[in-house]
Order: C-alpha cells, then structure tokens, then sequence
C-alpha cells in the first residue's frame, strides 16, 4: 500500500496526454479515428440492432433472422455502444467512444497494480500503464474488435484477482469491494471475449494456487473466502453467458487449426517488417506472408515478445526473493507461452514449396504435423479440455504470457531505490519504443477507417434505403460471412437473414429457409428458382444480388470487386428480368428483386403459382437439369441428385395442372422407388391430399427396390395438386448397414408422366 496525495498539475497533464497517446496507438479517438473497420462492421451491426430495440434487449432482431441473434462474443463492447447510439453518435464514433472506455479502464487498472500493490510511485505507475498499453498484442489485434480490449482488460480482470488474493497478511480479510468486483471482471471477461475469459481463469487459478502454497499466514482466509468466490464468480459467468447464447459451448476444432495458428519461435525473436517504428527503422524486420507461412497474418504481426521475456526475466531473478508473488507470475507466464506454441514446436516453419503452389495463400493456412520440427504435448488438452478445445488460435496464449512479464517488470520497477529505478526507466522506455506502430501509417490508417463508414453511409446505406422499405425482410444473395450486411441492415431500417461472423452465422443456418442453404458463393442461372422460392412462398420480401463481396468490402470500401461480381451476376439478373411476374431494380452497387405488386398478396397467389409452374411440361423428369424442382419439390426433399431425388419420411409436392388438359379425364403418374423395401422388410407408403375440399388417398407397400408407379387423379384440380407423402419406416441406409449414409431415405422420385385418354 502507498501514501496518496493530491495529483500535481503536471502529474494530470502527463496521465492525460499517456491516455491520449494510448488511444492514438490504439486508433480509438472518438470522432478522429477508429481501428480496422471489418470486425467494427459486425460489432456496430448489432449494437444498431440493439439501439434500434428495448434498452435491455441483447439480441439483433435485424440480422441472422428469423431467430433473435445473440453476439457470439463482444456483449460487453457491442451493448455500451447500442447506449452511445441512442445518445445520437454515430455508429462509428460510438464504437471508438466504447474502446477508448475500456481502454481507460484497462489502462488505469495496469496504473492501479503498479501503484497500490507493488508500491510505485505515481509517475511510474503512470509509465508502467502505456507501456503495457502499447504492446503490440493489444494494438495490433485492433481489427479483431473485442479480442485487443480484452487483452488490454487484462490487466483490470488481475486487477481485481490481486485484490482477491494478495491482500496484506494485516488485514486477515477480503474486503467486499474485492470480492464484487472479482465477480463483475468474471462476468465482463465472459461477455468480452473467450480467449482472455480463459486466460483470465487459468491465470487467476494458477496465482491462487500459488498463494495457497506459499503463504500459510493467509492459507485460512484464502480456503473460506477466496477459493469459493473464484469458483462461483468463473461458474456465474459461464452459466450467464451460455444462458445468453443458448447453448453450453461452441464446438471443437481440428488439432490442424490449433498447429498452424501456433506461435512461431521466429515470430517471437523478429518482428514481422512493416509493423514497428524503430525495428524498421533499424532493418530489424522479416518479411512474412499467408504464402509462406501457416496460420494467418495475425499469428506474425502480434507476436513479437523478445524484449519483454529478455526484461521480463531478468525481472523476475531480481524480486524472486523480496516478493513470494513473483515466481507465481512466472509461472503464468511459462505456462501461457507453452499453450501458445500450440500442439506443435514451429521454429520459422514454412509451407513446402509443393504446398504453395497446390494449395496458395490461406488454402493451405492449418498445418499438418509433419510439417512441424516436434510435437510439444499440448495437443491433448486443446482436444479434450473443455475451454481450451475452442481457443483454435493458438498464439493468443502469448497475450498472458506477455501480460505476466509485465507484472513482473512493474513490478522490480516500483520496488526499485532510486539509481536502479532509473536503470529499469530506460529498460522500460526501450521496450515501449519497440513496441509502437509507425505513428503516420497508424493515424492515417484510423482516420481512412472512419471515412469508410461515412462513405457506406452516403453510398450503399443510402441506397439501399431508397429500394428497400423499413422492416421488409431481405435475402442478400450469394451469401457468405457478411460482415457488411450486419450493418447496413439495422442501419437501413431492414432485416436480413444474412449475418456476419463464422459462429453467428453457423447459428442462424438451420433456422433459415431450406432454400437458402444451398445459395453460397458462386450462384448461376440453374439456382434462379430456388432464390425466387423465398419470395414465392412470402419466406423474404426482397432479393438482393450485391456486386461486392459482403466480406472483404469489410477491409477496403470502395470495392476493388464491383466489375467481377457483377459480371458474374449478369447472367443471373439477364434471366430473372425475363420473368413476368418479377420486378428488378439495378443501381450501381446492386441489383434488389421482388414481386410485381399484381401477385404479392396472398389473395394473388393462384396467379402467381399459374405464372410460376404453369409453363412446366410433362413428362418431369427428375435430375440435375430439374430448374423447377424448388416449386415440384415443396418440403421434405433431399438434394436432386443425378436422375433421381430422394424423399425424406414426410414430403410433399405441388404438381401443375395442364392448361389443355380436361381434368375430369386426365391423371398424373408417378414412377419411383422405395428405399430399403424386401420381401423380409415390406415398406408401406401412403399418398394423400394435400388440398382442402379434396379427399384421396392411396397406401402401397412395397417389397423390393423396383420401380412403382401410382397414378393420381386430377378431377376437378384447378392450376396445381398437392400430394403429401408419408413412409413412416424410412430409415438410413448407415442403420441398415449398406452405408455410411446418414440420410433418411423414403422414396426415389424419377419421373412424373401425364395420363391422357
């Protein structure tokens, strides 16, 4: 504990302009600048789709319909920037007022754990705080949104564990303060994100463990008070959030993921060129690349650390004995960094030349074994541990790391005397001098960002406003991971069931329509139908073919794409303006496709089915030139494979009737067969209506894998007939051991013939 005294004048100018430099390094200057806006775009979505909603509503009810979406991780970000939305910021400007809050939190807990806890003086404490604060770990992991504030968070979420844990032996007791705020960081950790939710329970179990080895004069206090506190307030937070997400966990990832994003030796040593001020300056750096290296860009221009272990470690040999807490730390540490080389030892390993050419750039991005110098014998926990099976960027472990040896470096700083203090100065504003970004890039790079959303503002929000009515609901199409669409839907006034972010969007998938699923990527004319089916069926207002990528718009806007995808998409549009009950609209950024008025209401229907299918000539014969198969087949199909379509145990189809053709006298076959039928295993099938004012039905039981054929009657259909069809034993061909094939399998449609006298 220290003395306080009144902040001197030049104590507050020197802590203002280090809080305004952090911010500058940080990119978070409300108003100015903002970091690298594609993970803003997914963070500022939802917290438009909260402002847009009640004040504690936690879900987007404008992205990822038709289910509410809770935000994969970033609550804690993506909430207090809903709160500056409703005051009228704008989304950007909020989201920068958010981080630079955080920021200061985090900044001032480093100040608060250099100053309360190991005795340093104001000013020291102060330059402590920016030089954790402009490690690289923090700022450039800027464009991962809640990924660099919950690593500068560290330093609040241990914080509240030294409160917790290394209270003064005088004291004999935990002070309630301690004990809420441990729970507010568990929770806040949880809801920031995962990787340093984890970091903070590991790290805060393992000084907890420490503590209770090695200081028996607290062990009493620490069993009764500390110990079920650290345990309720880490199972609070899970519980809460898996409550919010409604599941208990995300799911596991391939032991390849976990090696190629693990951190490399070299990475560590030589900082990747390009990144840091004074290491390029010096010709310090290494080229590095996603074509030569495993992993991602991430894993090379975060990790640079050597100067914090060297200082770090040298720390440590000189408060080893003065303070029991120390060797705890480094503990921390060494096992922080050991999770972040991953399941594999990587010592500038590059992808074999074969690799590179076979598979380019992020093609080959996870990383075979084989490929490593040796195992490290961490792969078992990344496979098995719940927690650390979903941590798949292995290298993120090195952000504890890097955060321990801080501690231990403030912490031989503040206990310094005066002569070896200033030694431990200079190391100090050596290791921050290497730390910072190239101080032109950094700003000119924040302020572009920021002008990125004013001009998707004027340019695709604004347009997209003038085509699409508030509250319709939209189908972007070909949908990917669209980042953008989580913005410029809720900002627009819209909904949309695209979403951004790999977890939302494996989340909000099997809610959405059938039809949708299988429209990613590359889209061509055959698909035309099955985009149209969700307008049909009244499951999305507008279609929307955007000509930009709704991804990698994200990283630059303009779009460098704009003339491909729509060149890609001509074909597509060419056949959907041909249609006569279609209105499409193109503007410079987009093509929007809707119904005409005349066949939007649901008293229209029969004139849009007739316009639809009414074209469609018999014999259908089903395969993969089947371009009306999304409106024949209705529900309870699989996908139409080469001459057949599979049914499911309940299906349905929607038949047209023939304009020349009297019904009283006509009759439709259908020609398939029934999947697992034998003599020794009899299979019944039960066709039936599936109209009002029509009663027909027809069962058959089928004992062998022959074609059938049943005829259907069209006595006094109109323009279509509705068939229901029901084998209640289906089953797959994996439970009748003919397969690995999970599907269950009804009939095999193949043809539907007209019957005329």
């Amino acid at each position: 504990m220290v003395n306080e005294h009144s902040w001197r004048i030049h104590e507050v100018i020197l802590a203002v302009l280090a809080f305004f430099g952090v911010l500058f390094v940080n990119s978070a200057i409300p108003f100015l600048s903002l970091p690298f806006p594609v993970q803003v775009f997914w963070t500022t979505g939802f917290s438009q789709c909260m402002a847009n909603g009640a004040l504690f509503d936690f879900f987007a009810h404008d992205i990822g319909i038709p289910k509410p979406a809770s935000i994969a991780f970033g609550l804690a970000g993506a909430w207090p920037t809903s709160l500056l939305i409703r005051l009228g910021l704008h989304p950007a400007d909020a989201y920068a007022g958010m981080a630079a809050f955080w920021l200061g939190i985090a900044m001032f807990s480093a100040y608060r754990i250099a100053r309360r806890f190991f005795g340093g003086t104001r000013l020291i404490a102060l330059f402590g705080s920016v030089i954790w604060m402009t490690m690289p770990i923090i700022w450039a992991h800027g464009g991962y949104s809640m990924l660099s504030l919950g690593i500068a968070l560290l330093s609040f979420y241990f914080l509240t564990a030294f409160r917790l844990f290394c209270f003064d032996v005088k004291e004999d007791r935990v002070a309630p303060s301690s004990i809420a705020l441990y729970f507010v960081a568990a929770i806040v950790s949880v809801f920031m994100d995962g990787y340093t939710f984890m970091m903070f329970a590991v790290g805060a179990s393992f000084l907890l463990f420490y503590s209770l080895l090695t200081r028996p004069e607290i062990r009493s206090t620490l069993v009764k008070v500390a110990v079920p506190i650290h345990i309720c307030s880490f199972a609070l937070a899970y519980v809460l959030y898996a409550i919010y997400i409604g599941k208990p966990n995300f799911e596991a990832h391939s032991i390849d993921f976990f090696r190629g994003w693990g951190l490399d030796l070299a990475f560590t040593a030589i900082p990747t060129k390009g990144m840091l001020w004074l290491p390029d300056l010096l010709g310090m750096g290494a080229a590095r690349t996603d074509r030569l290296y495993f992993g991602d860009g991430s894993v090379w221009t975060t990790t640079f650390a050597l100067p914090v272990i060297l200082l770090g470690l040298l720390a440590w040999t000189r408060v080893r004995h003065k303070t029991k807490i120390a060797t705890g730390v480094l503990l921390v540490a060494a096992f922080a960094f050991y999770m972040a080389l991953g399941p594999s030892l990587k010592i500038n390993s590059t992808k074999p030349e074969a690799l590179q050419l076979s598979r380019p750039g992020q093609q080959s991005a996870l990383m075979a074994p084989e490929y490593a110098i040796a195992p490290t014998g961490n792969a078992w926990i990344s496979q098995k541990l719940p927690g650390f099976n979903v941590m798949r960027a292995s290298y993120r472990w090195s952000a504890l790391g890097i955060f321990a040896l801080w501690v231990l470096i403030v912490l031989c700083m503040s206990g310094a005397g005066r002569k070896e203090a200033r030694i431990w100065l200079a190391g100090g504003l050596v290791l921050a001098l290497l730390n910072l970004p190239h101080f032109e890039r950094t700003w000119r790079s924040g302020v572009q960002s920021r002008m990125m959303f004013q001009r998707i503002d004027l340019e695709l929000v604004a347009e997209l406003g003038k085509t699409i009515q508030p509250g319709e609901k939209v189908v972007f199409l070909p949908w990917r991971n669209d980042f953008l669409a989580n913005y410029v839907a809720p900002k627009a006034g819209f909904r949309t069931f695209n979403i951004g972010g790999d977890k939302n969007l494996a989340a909000a998938r099997p809610f959405w329509p059938s039809e949708m699923r299988n429209l990613s990527n590359k889209l061509d004319p055959s698909k035309i139908m099955s985009s149209l089916k969700m307008l049909i069926n009244d499951a999305a207002d507008v279609i929307v073919f955007p000509y930009f990528n709704m991804m990698t718009s994200g990283y630059r806007w303009p779009s460098v794409d704009e003339t491909s995808e729509r060149s890609k998409l001509q074909p597509m549009i060419a056949a959907l303006r041909a249609l006569p009950y279609l209105d499409v609209t193109e503007t410079n950024l987009f093509a929007v496709v809707r119904l005409r008025p005349e066949f939007t209401g649901p008293a229209d229907r029969p004139a849009l089915l007739r316009a639809v299918i009414g074209d469609i000539r018999y014999p259908i014969v089903v395969g993969g030139g089947f371009a009306e198969a999304p409106y024949v087949l209705q529900e309870g199909w699989h996908s139409v494979e080469p001459k057949h379509v599979w049914s499911k145990s309940e299906a349905k189809l929607l038949l047209p009737v023939p304009k020349d053709c009297d019904t009283a006298a006509c009759g439709l076959k259908l020609f398939f067969w029934v999947f697992g039928a034998s003599p020794s295993r009899p299979v019944d099938v039960v066709f039936s209506s599936g109209e009002p004012g029509w009663a027909w039905s027809e069962k058959i039981t089928a004992t062998s894998g022959g074609i059938m054929g049943l005829s259907i009657p069209l006595a006094r259909a109109k323009d279509v007939r509705s068939i229901n069809i029901s084998i209640p034993d289906a089953t797959s061909p994996q439970l009748l051991k003919v397969s690995r094939d999970k599907r269950t399998l009804g009939i095999a449609l193949q043809r539907i013939e007209l019957i005329k006298p």
